[in-house]
């Protein structure tokens, strides 16, 4: 385990055990898949609750502290990256993970066009389910990062995820991580488990529900995102037209995918040391961590301090909402 969490994702993956030879703040864990053991230091996060139920099962709580965060970004803010008004518009602002299909960035980007120039929402996008969570502020989009990028979090690797702040002036909700998944019954597990992470080791408080497709297909096709109702989870009202079919053969035709631009610097091999030393993220994360912190100045979340130390300056052309502190 490389960045001191122990993430306990479901009762029927990892059963908690304390033992007597082991000081009382260290906590041993023993994976049930592969029997292999492992403890924290004393600096890294402990139980701290061990009565909390999700989905009628007991979550061990082992929290990410602030400090947890500060420990492993907190240097990350203080690299000169040239973070300018240009370089923000051309740079990749989301940090994406795992090894699933290649919807990342250019099918997206089909999908999206496709949906603008002919209002038809393609076939791909109807098994398209996304687990949301939404972290109350910066800190807590920090530590969800930190879970992604987890080794617990590894049995996930056909998911694709990200994090990122919402930078449209229309959409609630400031910072949102994505868990991509293949159809509901893939959505549904997925939850559960996210669910059970978030919960016991970030905050029952945070939101994580499961979502269909992108929120703009509802703006003209409203009926896209509901579900019918019932005890059958993902029995979902609109099916797709089989007439749209040929706009998407069309589109296919006049363009091909690597016509779509994306941020040059996804794919930055540079990489910088975490400030414990333990972990090392590419230019390209460590800009977006940087755009993630001028974005909290931007909207008045003040925990962004707890990780530079200092203020830094706000973006220009942000517009948002004023930040509500939970």
């Amino acid at each position: 385990m490389d960045i001191g969490v122990g993430l306990f994702l479901a009762t029927e993956y990892y059963t908690i055990y304390n033992f007597a030879s082991i000081p009382q703040q260290h906590l041993m864990f023993i994976s049930a898949s592969t029997n292999n053991t492992a403890y924290f230091e004393n600096n890294l996060p402990v139980a701290t609750d061990l009565n909390i139920t999700v989905n009628n099962e007991i979550i061990y709580q082992v929290m990410i502290s602030d400090q947890d965060v500060i420990n492993l970004f907190g240097s990350f803010s203080r690299i000169p990256l040239g973070l300018t008004d240009s370089a923000i518009q051309t740079k990749n602002k989301q940090l994406f993970r795992g090894d699933g299909p290649a919807v990342f960035p250019v099918g997206c980007y089909r999908h999206m066009e496709i949906y603008y120039k002919y209002d038809v929402i393609p076939q791909y996008c109807f098994d398209c389910y996304k687990v949301v969570i939404s972290p109350r502020n910066v800190l807590e989009l920090f530590k969800l990062l930190m879970i992604f990028d987890s080794e617990e979090f590894g049995f996930l690797v056909s998911n694709k995820r990200k994090c990122m702040v919402e930078e449209r002036d229309d959409c609630s909700g400031a910072y949102k991580g994505f868990i991509y998944c293949e159809g509901v019954k893939d959505g549904n597990e997925i939850l559960k488990i996210t669910q059970n992470a978030i919960f016991g080791n970030i905050s029952p408080d945070v939101g994580v529900v499961l979502k269909r497709g992108c929120s703009e297909f509802a703006e003209t096709h409203p009926k896209f995102p509901r579900t019918k109702p019932g005890k059958k989870p993902g029995q979902v009202v609109m099916q797709y037209k089989k007439s749209w079919k040929a706009q998407e053969n069309l589109f296919d035709k006049k363009y091909t995918l690597n016509e779509f631009e994306y941020p040059p610097d996804i794919n930055d091999k540079t990489t910088y040391l975490s400030e414990d030393g333990l972990k090392t993220y590419s230019g390209s994360d460590v800009f977006c961590m940087q755009y993630w912190l001028r974005y909290a100045a931007s909207i008045g979340d003040m925990s962004y301090l707890e990780i530079t130390g200092m203020p830094v300056p706000s973006l220009t052309n942000l517009k948002r909402p004023p930040f509500i502190s939970h």
